[in-house]
């Protein structure tokens, strides 16, 4: 049999290597395209996702590819470094009689001299060069190591753009996946606001996820929660508004200061694909609260309320959430409205509802 292989992080798995392996099987005649995901890869320091996550993804991506499977055999080693030509000598002992087709971007190609072994390849396996943008299509090393070279369409995508969240070069399955679990929503929310809100946003996922456990919920859902309930606080304000006419036309005349809670749960549920309902209400609430709160949606809103980033000393209040939200929901309420009134703030109308139900009453 011919098999393709196609080793690397997959930290996560985008459309370029679907693209990718769709092409090799098709110019090279493969029979197989295995994807082996490294448990330790010599080139890159860490990887983020863990190693299950990392195989879950692939075999998402791959689901409807009949000839294209995930290969553990670098994962179950106990090797400090996967090295390439090491995994090529186990699969040759393992399947001698496969034919071997070793896929490489032309980034690594101008630096096969420096793998390890780089001149035994030739004699054990074909090796196959693609195209990579921002890297040139031809080089010596080609040559010199005696690679096929497939005239891909350039793949400008890669994972760490994924990472720094362009959500368009991820299949939407695995999207999905990627933020039920809580993976690179960190880094995916980094360039859309500012260094001050995002520290924030890293501080309230921490401590929604922290008041979550200790009241008896699932604490991912309280840092998927944190992390995504302030995503449209910097948005444009035009496109806030056409987005509040077409989406939240009942709210259009509420302050623009608290339509983000909407808007990021818009953003949470059609961008980022967040379908858990609890979470996405917690985030509708987090700024003004409402009359029909989860035990979710409290702690959400009591950690934005009381972020030690916020520059006062709320380690009291915080303690009194870790033991019971309810009671530390109510005196976050009282907190506010004696705040505004003291300061001459408006306060919403939609709060005086909150405060009658869950205070007064």
């Amino acid at each position: 049999m011919k098999i393709g292989l196609f080793g690397g992080s997959f930290d996560p798995i985008h459309k370029g290597h679907i693209a990718l392996a769709k092409k090799a099987i098709e110019t090279l005649s493969l029979d197989s395209f295995w994807f082996i995901p490294a448990k330790n890869n010599p080139w890159k320091a860490n990887k983020i996702a863990d190693d299950e996550a990392r195989v879950k993804m692939i075999e998402i991506a791959i689901k409807n590819l009949n000839k294209v499977k995930v290969s553990r055999i670098e994962l179950d080693t106990n090797d400090k470094k996967n090295y390439t030509i090491d995994t090529i000598k186990k699969l040759l002992i393992l399947y001698p009689d496969n034919e071997y087709f070793y896929l490489i971007g032309m980034d690594q190609v101008c630096a096969f001299n420096y793998w390890k072994s780089a001149e035994q390849f030739p004699s054990l396996v074909q090796l196959v060069a693609f195209n990579r943008g921002g890297y040139p299509k031809k080089h010596p090393n080609l040559d010199k190591y005696h690679f096929i070279k497939i005239e891909n369409i350039l793949i400008l995508a890669s994972s760490t753009e994924a990472r720094e969240g362009n959500l368009e070069i991820l299949d939407q399955e695995v999207l999905r996946y990627i933020s039920s679990h809580g993976l690179y929503l960190d880094t995916m929310i980094e360039k859309r606001m500012k260094k001050k809100r995002y520290e924030h946003s890293l501080s309230v996922a921490a401590l929604t996820k922290e008041f979550a456990l200790f009241n008896h919920v699932d604490p991912l859902k309280g840092y998927i929660a944190g992390i995504l309930h302030d995503v449209a606080k910097e948005m444009d304000m035009d496109l806030a508004r056409e987005m509040m006419k077409a989406y939240y036309p009942s709210h259009l005349n509420t302050s623009p200061a608290i339509w983000h809670q909407w808007l990021s749960s818009y953003i949470a549920k059609y961008e980022f694909l967040i379908d858990d309902q609890e979470i996405l209400k917690a985030i509708e609430d987090h700024t003004t609260a409402s009359c029909d709160m989860s035990v979710l949606g409290k702690c959400l809103y009591c950690a934005d309320k009381l972020d030690p980033l916020r520059g006062y000393d709320s380690s009291k209040q915080i303690e009194i959430c870790k033991k019971d939200i309810h009671e530390g929901f109510r005196n976050a309420l009282i907190e506010f409205y004696d705040f505004s009134k003291k300061k001459n703030r408006k306060i919403d109308s939609i709060f005086f509802d909150v405060y009658n139900k869950y205070v007064k009453e």
